[in-house]
């Protein structure tokens, strides 16, 4: 999991927030499998993370790259493109969440104001 998720979090916890929010723990019980593909583009290499959640939905972030080839790590690549691909995970959870009906007393009335013309 990416660290600023992780940082987040903890403020979230240590500020008492109770509402609904967005956990690693509630994407990592979703995740079916991980899989990784190095692609060579341009004399460049890249590492890609594509993670399937249960359902079949197949996720993939932005993927590791290394400014010189003599710093390359397997390693090191599977943990940045895990994480990139994490975020996006991250990012439609939220919107999935937010798009779902929500219960009459978590939101007051809004007035809607058509734009002016």
């Amino acid at each position: 999991m990416a660290e600023n998720h992780e940082k987040v979090a903890a403020m979230m916890k240590e500020l008492g927030c109770v509402g609904e929010h967005i956990t690693a723990s509630g994407i990592q019980e979703r995740i079916e499998e991980v899989d990784f593909q190095i692609v060579h583009l341009a004399g460049n290499k890249f590492m890609y993370c594509g993670i399937k959640m249960k359902g079949g939905f197949v996720v993939t972030g932005k993927p590791a790259a290394c400014i010189d080839p003599a710093n390359w790590r397997d390693e090191i690549g599977r943990k940045v493109s895990f994480d990139n691909t994490f975020s996006e995970i991250w990012r439609l959870e939220a919107y999935r969440k937010m798009s779902e009906p929500t219960p009459k007393d978590w939101s007051a009335p809004s007035e809607t104001i058509a734009p002016e013309r």
